[in-house]
């Protein structure tokens, strides 16, 4: 059986409003989920996750607008179903 090989994302983080500049570079496997991109930010910014956070998206074939992330009721059905 062949191998298949993951893609991976390349994601630079920059923090708004913020001088110096400050920003993560990070790379991230295609399986992650959103709650993982989470962590894997939180880990490259030093962080310890006391505050609620929000991904927005927009599906670009739609255009719809999706938010993840805390305050989303449902959380976590969502951060164990969809990956990048």
């Amino acid at each position: 059986m062949k191998k298949t090989d993951n893609q991976v994302y390349q994601f630079k983080i920059t923090l708004k409003r913020v001088r110096p500049p400050i920003w993560r570079r990070i790379q991230v496997p295609e399986t992650y989920t959103f709650w993982d991109l989470h962590v894997a930010i939180q880990d490259a910014m030093d962080w310890s996750d006391y505050h609620l956070h929000q991904f927005e998206l927009v599906n670009p074939s739609t255009g719809i607008e999706m938010e993840i992330g805390i305050p989303e009721d449902e959380f976590e059905s969502v951060f164990g179903r969809e990956t990048l």
